[in-house]
């Protein structure tokens, strides 16, 4: 549903296994290497403990792709709850032998002669059972049968138990000791770090063909691990939930309100506890009050009635009724009777009011998807209202819109086309107006006033109401937020684009270091971005236009 609107090719966060979506954390990679470890020494049997979602299938598959090749014969049983006989007719059926027989001694004596026949050829087999703690002692008993399938110097089989903390209990039971005391490599598999938490958010994202239409702040990524305490398929879940919530609320950027949201509908808890919650504290407000001017009332009877009276900031005449045409707080308004505050509206004013509101956004969106070359509407099919319906429709065409607050001038500063709300409001709220250029003293405005598509800058600053949206791409795939000390290929295009615009010295390394850092700082310094080492999409739409490899369309040249 939300993978078109935030441009993946596919879903990021499945629950089933994908080999492509691997992420290898470090304590994966410690689980890896002893369990290849225990393969290459064969020691027989080996354990593989871990909490339910913690990546157990995610190593097995990934040991499973490592072994394949001419020096091993592997088979996994991932449906262990099976009688013994069972059991050994889905083993041999695994490794493409006879398993017709119902009778074990015969599947087992199949089993030998193709476990001797791979170890005269030089090849190690190894049997992985996944979901280990569903076996009953009966079936562990005829496991330890098959690895007493030995050669006088060597294991002819090597067993991996994969399964959750119940397979350490089942293994301590006393009638069990024999095969317990065989396993000579044993891990527990502990969940991902918060650190870890992100890379693998962020490595999902990537790998389902993230554009950069969407990220999680670093808020968000806080109350993520702190919910799943770090199981990879709690973080799908929430993930994925927190991702729907922020496609039907239209919203990009991820933050902690979406994900306690998303908490919130997993845990099925009505919003109405947290509204009981509040309304329990509005009404222990309320009696307080209540009961203060009771008091007030009690032993300054006339302070209080004077209070009654004459509330301060109130006036005793009530204001006179205002008259508006549809417009927010910094809007143009059709002034009260006092003459002090009354202005008439400018001709631009009353010319922009005169235009279809629906038609004045459209063109406005057709002007800066042309400029970066994407495909323009015919019809926008949707209330066009900012900044919502703009970015959706922007977004389709791989843009961003990011919001700026500040002056004309200011917004002129990153030369790039954008997005400019005005004074003026109508049904769709403010009235906006596409820049698209500028030359000296005037600016490039769609859809056109009075017949011409040049504005005066100055009237055109006295148009505007301070809110603009910068119009960009991300071409590098920079990600909005990065943490210091992290390392991926795309802060060195990030290093690079710093170079070009010139506060960076240092090596395309791809780590988000000191010097990086700093040249940052400085670089958001000079275009009157509020500092912020975490990047954020302000330093990125500025950066954009030091992009040499790309045509990135300017306010000033192309």
């Amino acid at each position: 549903m939300y993978t078109k609107y935030f441009g993946f090719k596919e879903k990021p966060f499945t629950l089933t296994p994908n080999p492509r979506f691997i992420f290898l954390s470090k304590h994966h990679k410690e689980a890896f290497a002893h369990l290849l470890y225990g393969i290459n020494s064969h020691y027989g049997f080996i354990e593989l403990i871990g909490e339910v979602g913690t990546g157990k299938t995610t190593v097995l598959r990934t040991l499973l792709g490592q072994l394949q090749d001419k020096n091993y014969r592997t088979a996994l049983i991932f449906n262990p709850s099976l009688t013994g006989v069972e059991l050994l007719r889905s083993i041999n059926n695994e490794f493409g032998i006879d398993a017709s027989s119902h009778y074990a001694n015969e599947l087992l004596a199949v089993l030998n002669r193709f476990l001797l026949e791979e170890n005269t050829n030089g090849r190690t087999v190894v049997l992985v059972i996944d979901e280990a703690q569903n076996l009953d002692p009966a079936t562990l008993e005829q496991i330890r049968l098959i690895s007493n399938l030995e050669t006088e110097d060597d294991k002819l089989i090597q067993i991996i138990l994969a399964g959750q903390p119940e397979l350490e209990h089942l293994l301590s039971k006393p009638e069990l000791r024999q095969i317990n005391q065989r396993i000579a490599v044993r891990y527990r598999l502990s969940p991902i770090s918060m650190e870890e938490t992100r890379a693998y958010v962020r490595h999902r994202m990537e790998v389902a063909g993230e554009s950069g239409a969407v990220s999680f702040n670093r808020y968000a990524i806080k109350y993520i691990y702190l919910y799943t305490r770090g199981v990879p398929r709690m973080i799908n879940i929430l993930c994925d939930r927190a991702l729907l919530i922020a496609y039907g609320d239209e919203r990009r950027d991820i933050g902690a309100g979406i994900i306690s949201r998303a908490i919130r509908e997993i845990l099925n808890l009505p919003r109405n506890r947290f509204a009981l919650k509040h309304a329990v504290a509005m009404i222990a407000v309320a009696v307080a009050v209540v009961f203060l001017a009771f008091m007030v009332m009690r032993w300054h009877p006339d302070r209080f009635m004077q209070a009654v009276r004459s509330p301060a900031g109130v006036t005793a005449e009530p204001s006179k009724a205002k008259t508006s045409v549809k417009t927010s707080d910094s809007s143009v308004k059709a002034a009260p009777s006092s003459a002090s505050n009354s202005r008439q509206l400018s001709a631009v004013e009353q010319e922009l009011l005169s235009y279809d509101q629906a038609s004045t956004h459209l063109h406005a969106l057709n002007a800066l998807m042309g400029r970066w070359g994407a495909p323009s509407y015919a019809t926008a099919g949707v209330r066009l209202t900012t900044p919502d319906t703009f970015a959706r429709l922007a977004a389709k065409g791989g843009l961003r819109l990011t919001l700026f607050k500040g002056t004309l001038d200011e917004a002129i500063r990153f030369n790039l086309p954008f997005l400019a709300v005005t004074r003026v409001s109508g049904d769709l709220g403010p009235y906006c107006l596409a820049v698209t250029a500028v030359r000296d003293d005037s600016a490039t405005v769609s859809p056109a006033l009075f017949g011409k598509s040049v504005l005066d800058k100055k009237e055109l600053a006295s148009l505007v109401n301070g809110t603009f949206y910068l119009v960009w791409k991300n071409v590098g795939r920079i990600p909005v937020t990065i943490t210091p000390g992290e390392r991926r290929n795309e802060i060195g295009t990030l290093q690079r684009l710093l170079r070009q615009a010139g506060p960076y010295h240092g090596p395309f390394d791809g780590i988000y270091g000191g010097a990086t850092e700093a040249a940052v700082r400085e670089f958001q310094r000079s275009r009157g971005i509020a500092e912020d080492d975490m990047v954020g999409e302000q330093t990125l739409a500025a950066l954009v236009s030091y992009d040499r490899s790309a045509r990135i369309p300017s306010l000033t040249g192309n």
